[in-house]
C-alpha cells in the first residue's frame, strides 16, 4: 500500500500528467502483422498448438481466449445478505458430528 505521506495531488502542468492517454497502438500486434514476421508468427503457432495437444492448459486457455474470446466473470452478490454465511459450508457427513443443529448444544 502506497504511504499516504509521500502522495502528491497533481497541479496544472505537472509533467506526471499523461495528457495523450494510453497509446492507440499495440507494439506487439504490430510487430506480428508485419509482412516479413510472418514465418515468426508460424513458429508461435505452431508451437502453441503443440503445447495445447500435449495437454499444456495455458496454452489451451490462450488459443481459446483468442479464437473465442474471453468468458465473462460473473460474481453473486446475494450472500452478503444470506443469514447462513458464517456457518460452515457442508462438504460431507462425519457420523455424531452435527452442525445444523450448534445453536441448540450450547444452551
Amino acid at each position: 500500500m502506497a504511504n499516504e505521506k509521500n502522495l502528491k495531488p497533481f497541479e496544472k502542468g505537472d509533467s506526471r500528467i499523461n495528457r495523450k492517454g494510453r497509446p492507440s497502438t499495440k507494439h506487439i500486434t504490430d510487430w506480428l502483422k508485419h509482412p516479413d514476421r510472418q514465418e515468426d508468427l508460424d513458429k508461435m503457432m505452431n508451437k502453441t498448438m503443440k503445447l495445447a495437444i500435449g495437454g499444456n492448459m495455458r496454452a489451451v486457455e490462450f488459443i481459446t481466449d483468442r479464437l473465442e474470446g474471453k468468458a465473462k466473470t460473473y460474481m453473486d452478490w446475494t450472500i452478503e445478505n444470506n443469514p447462513d454465511k458464517d456457518k460452515p459450508i457442508k462438504v460431507f457427513d462425519i457420523e455424531g458430528l452435527n452442525f445444523d443443529n450448534e445453536d441448540e448444544d450450547e444452551s
